[in-house]
């Protein structure tokens, strides 16, 4: 949830740096199916309809989405921002993979956002409150971003980073250079109108 505001963020730069919302719509993103597909998975995957009923499905299912992904988002590390967008992805995966399917989630970052230390759920969760058996808890949602803001969640360091590519993405993005069409091409177009 944090790219929505790195979003928002770079909209606000692109446009106060003189870019133009039209860049944006004639940018080509490869491969954007398949991370969509696999970003709505993993929103039906935590529903809690299915979370109640998923189990051990659960952890197998969610690297694996997160892995195709991580491929789309590689095959555009071409375009501004998407390096960073790339490696943040690649630190969430390492950490989830190193937990065996889940996101470790600091207990004092759980604390300030929730009040207790704890995961207010009982059913299959992304998280797994961090702990002395944690592997790479560096890597993990240390971070919180406090209520009243909407969209209050911990997040990592891959987080961060995903933001910030996001960011870069779309305020980079807002200043390239958008060819107008030639008097040729529009000759042609407008010919076939008739």
């Amino acid at each position: 949830m944090l790219l929505l505001y790195a979003i928002a963020v770079g909209l606000l730069l692109g446009l106060v740096s003189g870019g133009r919302l039209s860049a944006l719509a004639g940018q080509r993103i490869r491969w954007w199916p398949v991370a969509l597909g696999g970003l709505f998975f993993q929103l039906i995957l935590f529903s809690p309809a299915v979370a109640e009923v998923i189990g051990d499905a659960g952890p197998p299912l969610y690297v694996g989405s997160t892995g195709l992904v991580l491929l789309a988002l590689l095959v555009n590390a071409r375009l501004p921002g998407f390096w960073l967008i790339g490696l943040g992805a690649v630190l969430n995966l390492t950490a989830i993979v190193a937990n065996g399917g889940y996101m470790p989630a600091s207990p004092e970052a759980l604390a300030a956002l929730h009040g207790i230390a704890a995961l207010p759920t009982e059913a299959y969760s992304n998280s797994a409150v961090a702990g002395a058996h944690t592997n790479l808890a560096l890597l993990g949602d240390i971070f919180y971003l406090p209520r009243p803001f909407p969209l209050a969640n911990v997040f990592s360091i891959g987080d961060v980073l995903i933001g910030l590519g996001g960011a870069l993405f779309v305020a980079r993005t807002m200043h390239r250079h958008v060819p107008a069409p030639s008097p040729a091409r529009s000759g042609q177009v407008a010919a076939a109108v008739r």
